[in-house]
């Protein structure tokens, strides 16, 4: 690649490449600035890829984009019952997601189409225009900004991932502003998901999320919780994984090597630009259940 063509064709794909991870990314931000650690987002982006493309194959992609929204809002809202009421540990409840939606999503692949690796039938008819999620992820963004710096319910879902006590001294219950942060979570994260096998690739595979729901959580945690570090976080890994692509059969490296290297260099970024997270995500919030 090279020129003004090979420098246009690899922002295309970059931009392509980072789209599910500021989605997702974005949905990260909204549960961890509520104080919820949500490592579940992988999972949650293969059963909205999964649902996404059952849907859309029996009701249209519209409908089936739809229901995969709902699915990944019912999986935050398991998340936020197992969390705040039934006081699991946060990383032990999202990998507990993360395992049952890779088995599941596995179980359903084989039972519904009847196929081996590959599943042929796993495929959509019409698929969304990649560009509506493009956008919809750059929308996601700033309106996530906009809700967190500049209206009260952001100033109160910062302030409860900071302080939940200090929270309720306000007046502020929890329960509702953790309910909205996981709930959106897990939304976006579908979204993100259906973009996989509904859009960027117009079928699904068995776990072809391939670690993105991580690399998103890195890249919340590189953004400083914040959705514009966030923005340009994944931008960065959409411009490492275009570069590694566009860089396969040219160089006498083996292709499995260079598709590795945007996640060293995600956890190279990660572990230079550490910060410090919310005074108390992840805490046990020992004070009224909520």
């Amino acid at each position: 690649m090279s020129g003004e063509l090979g420098i246009s064709a690899i922002l295309v794909l970059s931009a392509r490449q980072a789209c599910p991870l500021l989605i997702a990314a974005v949905g990260g931000i909204l549960s961890e600035r509520s104080g919820v650690v949500n490592i579940a987002l992988e999972g949650i982006m293969l059963i909205g890829a999964f649902t996404g493309l059952w849907a859309g194959q029996h009701f249209g992609p519209g409908m089936g984009l739809a229901l995969a929204v709902c699915a990944g809002g019912a999986i935050g809202a398991a998340h936020l019952v197992f969390t705040q009421k039934l006081r699991i540990n946060h990383i032990v409840s999202g990998v507990a997601i993360n395992i049952l939606a890779l088995n599941l999503s596995t179980f359903l692949l084989r039972a519904i189409y009847n196929q081996a690796d590959p599943p042929l039938q796993a495929r959509m008819a019409q698929t969304l225009p990649v560009e509506w999620f493009i956008g919809f992820a750059i929308a996601a963004t700033i309106g996530a900004h906009v809700l967190l710096y500049h209206t009260v319910m952001g100033l109160r879902i910062r302030a409860l991932g900071e302080s939940p006590h200090r929270t309720r001294l306000a007046g502020v219950s929890p329960g509702p502003l953790r309910a909205i942060g996981l709930v959106s979570s897990g939304m976006l994260a579908a979204v993100a998901g259906a973009y996989l096998s509904m859009a960027l690739v117009g079928r699904f595979t068995d776990d072809m999320v391939s670690g993105r729901g991580f690399i998103a959580l890195a890249a919340v945690i590189c953004g400083r919780w914040t959705p514009i570090g966030a923005f340009l976080a994944c931008c960065a890994f959409g411009l490492f994984d275009a570069l590694q692509s566009g860089l396969q059969g040219t160089l006498a490296i083996p292709t499995e090597a260079l598709r590795a290297v945007p996640y060293v260099l995600t956890i190279l970024v990660a572990v230079a630009f550490r910060s410090q997270p919310p005074a108390h995500l992840g805490s046990d919030d020992t004070e009224g259940g909520e």
